[in-house]
């Protein structure tokens, strides 16, 4: 049997009656707007999105090319760290750390996320502070040029 493929090509911003699919993306894969994936009942889509509108956001509603075919996107679970502390110049200086080594990480107010790394682990241990580790949706700071 034959799947007719499925290409997805426009942001839409109103709300969609009926049924979407869904599609978890990872942080990065936020950032693609192009090539396959799947959504969560398996259906196979190909983004084929203008460049230049930034990264998909959880939550947001593409189109396919006939306007028949509805997905929203939504953030996957990923492997993260997080370290908190009630200290927030504590906190301000691990988010300096970790932004001078280019990490991206997702900002909250007494707590920094970011993807489970071995060497930034050790880093962040070696200065004092207490690391949880565990899957949850990763949504890192939009830089300033994008």
């Amino acid at each position: 049997m034959s799947h007719e493929l499925i290409y997805l090509t426009k942001r839409i911003s109103a709300h969609v009656m009926g049924q979407c699919l869904l599609l978890p993306l990872s942080a990065k894969e936020r950032t693609q707007l192009r090539g396959k994936r799947s959504t969560v009942d398996g259906t196979d889509v190909i983004l084929n999105l203008p460049r230049g509108g930034g990264r998909l956001i959880p939550g947001e509603v593409l189109r396919s090319e006939n306007s028949q075919v509805f997905v929203s996107i939504e953030a996957a679970h990923e492997d993260v760290i997080k370290i908190s502390s009630e200290n927030r110049l504590k906190l301000l200086k691990a988010a300096y750390h970790l932004g001078n080594r280019h990490v991206e990480i997702e900002l909250h107010d007494k707590e920094l996320y970011l993807l489970d790394d071995v060497v930034m682990k050790k880093m962040l241990e070696s200065q004092g502070f207490e690391i949880e580790s565990f899957q949850r949706p990763f949504s890192p700071e939009i830089g300033a040029y994008e």
